[in-house]
């Protein structure tokens, strides 16, 4: 059974700088790494916290806040500043109409912050200029507005170290100058000192250059596109280590770090989702096939098994997007027993023949009131884990072991499905958990030693419903059923009732706030999730809502979103971090479900689902050792969808076209309906 202390954190946000703080109001975090070194420029407009400030760390060490490597315990990041003093003055000037965005710097990612004093501009540009050194950059530019010169002197700090330069700047003249930041080789330290020369951005640019290229015609959307595939693999460490939940939990999940690779998978990292699969398939997974989460290897009550089949879900599309079967057949031994884990008889329950454990996907253990049964994502992914794992043994010839996985894939899926006692569905679609005694568990009772807060919904002497529950979507989203199947809209319709649940904001929850052992509040992934189940039931309005939601919160402006929106109880919990999986349901819901993009097969389906007012969207997408050129467009005179490849219409079925690999670039073309 868990050791409820698990979930005890005692990091107190109130004591300390209030930089300490990570939800500090209308905060906004911009994230810059290359995976030898991670960035984030703190942005805090309301007055809790330094105006804006850099925090430095090391991607191999899973840290808080407070232990960033230019935090310091008196001043916070406040030293981090860039301040300028002016013709010999002591103090230092104001920065006023301070602004924070994402820029580019020759196709490389770069935060912009913009300030003026009375008679300066002052630009500053952060960014890695390259791949190969532990590095950041901090580009200054001067603008002397006046007509008089000016002599000023620029400083900024780490703790106790300080870096001064003068300045003497005629009028109306500008000037640039660099810092370079460089985590030292004992990785405990950031050294800084002003470059000498500009630094090179020419492999900075180049990686940059070869990514995924996407432009939705939507501000907001491709705002947040760009912010996800900028930031993703930015915090990936060059080992495949990535937190979680940043300043959050420093650990690890399987079926988190899964959905990461895939969305680097998308967006044209296909190296970088390699690292992750060879790191989980070598340390996150035991001899006997048990997948670490939390960082921990649980006993089988408590396995997670739902990890198993979106790690071999996911193994399967890197294969499909790279067409690298040599890292399947280095890892085949593991593999298998990741595949051949689930089917244990230890999991079997005996009338089904589904998968039981005390388990739930939200990680509600016995202590909460969980009780042995099962619980439909343990399907629902295993079944499709265990289909995807029999194509990697088809493509190298592991026919037997193939016919099994697919066996065992369909057996799993036609009991959720049709079962005559067990099944997971009934007149509201999916719901979320059945007993061992066959009966639907509606409610959880918590045990009197779950050492829950009582601030939680959970702790409350009132009833606390499992249904509906948001994974109730991932089925739709990952085509275990059809979407536009009675099972999916009764499904949909039942989550509807966890917007809005408590808050007026927007926003799913991830289940019945009363049911919450955490603070309630709506979560940024499950909602995108939510969103890309309606795209693909093409309930646009639906999808678009989510949208205008996550546009609505203060981290938009960076597009890093906390785990969760609500008053986070720390301790005994942890402080809210910057969730990375938000990132990758963001990336997915773009290239999988708006763009419909999905290698299959030596080819590539693709099935595009423009929301109403994309009227034209245009990139390309790295597949295999080649690149896809697409432009799609929406005309209110066609009645069906028309593709072409390479200037030549071909045949489709007036939704979606299966393009045979060709083994060199390709430019396709789709002109669709208007919504």
């Amino acid at each position: 059974m868990i050791d409820v202390s698990e979930h005890i954190y005692h990091d107190d946000p109130k004591i300390g700088h209030p930089d300490v703080r990570t939800q500090l109001r209308d905060v906004r975090y911009f994230f810059i790494g290359n995976g030898l070194i991670e960035g984030a420029i703190q942005h805090a407009p309301a007055g809790e916290g330094s105006l804006y400030g850099l925090l430095l760390m090391d991607p191999r060490q899973l840290k808080m806040k407070r232990e960033a490597l230019t935090f310091d315990p008196d001043t916070g990041i406040a030293k981090t500043m860039l301040c300028v003093g002016m013709d010999g003055a002591d103090s230092l000037l104001e920065h006023t109409n301070l602004s924070v965005r994402w820029d580019n710097r020759n196709g490389i990612p770069c935060v912009r912050v913009e300030w003026h004093t009375d008679a300066l501009d002052v630009s500053e540009q952060f960014y890695c200029a390259d791949r190969s050194s532990a590095g950041i950059v901090r580009e200054i530019r001067l603008r002397n507005r006046s007509s008089e010169p000016i002599t000023c002197r620029l400083e900024t700090a780490i703790s106790s170290r300080t870096l001064i330069r003068g300045i003497h700047l005629p009028a109306v003249k500008k000037t640039e100058l660099f810092i370079l930041y460089t985590l030292d080789a004992s990785h405990s330290t950031i050294d800084f000192a002003f470059a000498e020369h500009a630094p090179s951005i020419r492999e900075g640019a180049h990686y940059w250059s070869v990514a995924a290229q996407v432009q939705l015609g939507s501000t907001c959307i491709d705002h947040l596109f760009k912010a996800a595939a900028w930031q993703l693999p930015a915090m990936i460490s060059r080992k495949g280590r990535i937190d979680a939940g940043i300043w959050q939990y420093r650990r690890e999940w399987v079926r988190d770090q899964s959905f990461m690779a895939h969305a680097a998978l998308l967006c044209g990292h296909h190296p970088v989702a390699m690292v992750i699969l060879d790191r989980l398939l070598s340390e996150f997974v035991s001899q006997e096939g048990s997948t670490v989460d939390s960082s921990e290897v649980r006993a089988p009550a408590d396995a997670e098994l739902d990890q198993n089949g979106t790690l071999l879900y996911v193994l399967h599309e890197y294969v499909l997007w790279t067409g690298d079967l040599s890292f399947v057949r280095s890892h085949w031994d593991r593999i298998v027993q990741t595949a051949e884990f689930p089917l244990g008889q230890v999991f079997r329950e005996p009338v089904s023949d589904l998968l039981f454990n005390q388990r739930d996907f939200w990680e509600r253990h016995s202590s909460y009131g969980i009780e042995p049964g099962m619980e439909l994502m343990y399907q629902v992914f295993v079944s499709i884990g265990l289909s995807a794992a029999a194509g990697l043994a088809r493509q190298i010839e592991k026919f037997e072991a193939a016919e099994r996985w697919q066996s065992e894939a369909e057996r799993l899926k036609e009991a959720v499905l049709h079962h005559s006692t067990h099944a997971l569905v009934d007149q509201r679609g999916f719901f979320k958990r059945r007993g061992l005694d066959g009966a639907i568990q509606e409610f959880i009772v918590p045990k009197p030693n779950s050492g829950l807060p009582k601030e939680v919904g959970l702790a409350r002497d009132i009833p606390h419903p499992l249904n509906p529950d948001s994974a109730c979507a991932l089925p739709i989203v990952y085509g275990f059923v059809p979407a536009d199947s009675q099972i999916a809209g009764n499904t949909l319709d039942q989550l509807e009732t966890l917007w809005n649940q408590g808050w007026p904001s927007g926003g799913y929850g991830r289940y019945h706030m009363d049911s919450d052992p955490d603070s309630a509040g709506p979560w940024p992934f499950p909602s995108l999730y939510i969103a890309r189940a309606y795209a693909e039931r093409r309930d646009y309005g639906k999808v678009q809502r989510v949208i205008d939601w996550l546009a609505s919160l203060p981290e938009y402006e960076s597009g890093a979103f906390f785990e969760m929106y609500g008053h986070r109880i720390a301790p005994p919990y942890a402080q809210n971090g910057i969730v990375p999986w938000n990132w990758a349901e963001m990336i997915m819901l773009v290239v999988k479900n708006i763009l419909g993009f999905q290698p299959v097969q030596d080819a590539i389906l693709i099935r595009p689902r423009l929301l109403p007012g994309l009227n034209r969207a245009e990139g390309s997408l790295p597949f295999r050792e080649c690149r896809i050129f697409f432009t799609f467009v929406q005309d209110s005179s066609m009645g069906r969808t028309q593709f072409l490849v390479d200037s030549r219409q071909i045949a489709s079925d007036g939704e979606s076209v299966r393009i045979p690999f060709a083994g060199r670039d390709m430019v396709v073309e789709a002109i669709i309906p208007a919504r």
